[in-house]
């Protein structure tokens, strides 16, 4: 068991990995690039160039991958340009509600799941167990954001 675990995790690496940089080529593979994209309309090629020193876009392409996994790893996930605020600050203002959602929507799932399971499960192969079927499909099917909409 131990040996499984530890087989998973030495995986985990090259799939984060690989995960970091689709995220780090998708962000550069905007159109006119991320300064263009952070100043907006106001884009004028003096502001871009100045974005792209003061954020070292100005560089090759594998040294700002080196700086963005350095970030990444040290936990500086950069500044909101919503708010202007460090991205950490902001998730931990956002975290405590995001736990309280998905406590409240794993006890809802688990109050309706685990009575419906039963009641399907006592009439396998009726209707009763087809509908059952065909409600917990639509509720695993329907977008958590248009659910979140709705509540």
């Amino acid at each position: 068991m131990l040996r499984f675990v530890a087989r998973r995790l030495l995986l985990l690496v090259p799939i984060l990995l690989g995960v970091s940089i689709l995220l780090f080529l998708w962000i550069r593979a905007l159109p006119g690039g991320p300064a263009e994209s952070l100043l907006g309309e106001r884009a004028t090629p003096e502001a871009v160039e100045q974005i792209e020193r003061i954020y070292g876009l100005d560089q090759p392409i594998y040294i700002q991958y080196v700086k963005y996994l350095e970030k990444l790893v040290t936990g500086d996930l950069g500044t909101s340009i919503a708010s202007r605020r460090p991205v950490t600050e902001e998730i931990g203002r956002r975290f405590p509600a995001t736990i309280e959602l998905a406590i409240a929507a794993m006890i809802f799932a688990v109050a309706f799941g685990v009575p419906l399971g039963f009641f399907a499960a006592k009439r396998y192969g009726s209707a009763a167990d087809h509908g059952s079927l065909v409600a917990s499909l639509i509720g695993i099917s329907i977008p958590v954001f248009f659910l979140a909409i709705l509540l």
